[in-house]
């Protein structure tokens, strides 16, 4: 699970990630839901972010990941 100042997650995998592997599992999840959101797209195949799909949210969430990209990622 991933969880701080950004929407919670909870993903599976067959074998229990590093915590590099979890938080680029994270960032790829959660820009689909941002890119889905920011291109007008149907949202049913994406993870279930529990905030309403506005271009506000979608743009804070891609600063977001883009911090975890760059600081979290390389120390992980």
């Amino acid at each position: 699970m991933v969880v701080g100042d950004l929407p919670s997650m909870h993903f599976e995998t067959d074998d229990p990630p590093t915590p590099d592997v979890a938080l680029r599992l994270y960032c790829a999840i959660a820009q689909d839901w941002a890119d889905n959101v920011l291109e007008g797209r149907d949202l049913s195949d994406s993870y279930p972010i529990p905030v309403a799909p506005t271009r506000e949210h979608a743009e804070m969430l891609l600063g977001r990941i883009e911090f975890i990209r760059k600081e979290l990622i390389p120390l992980a």
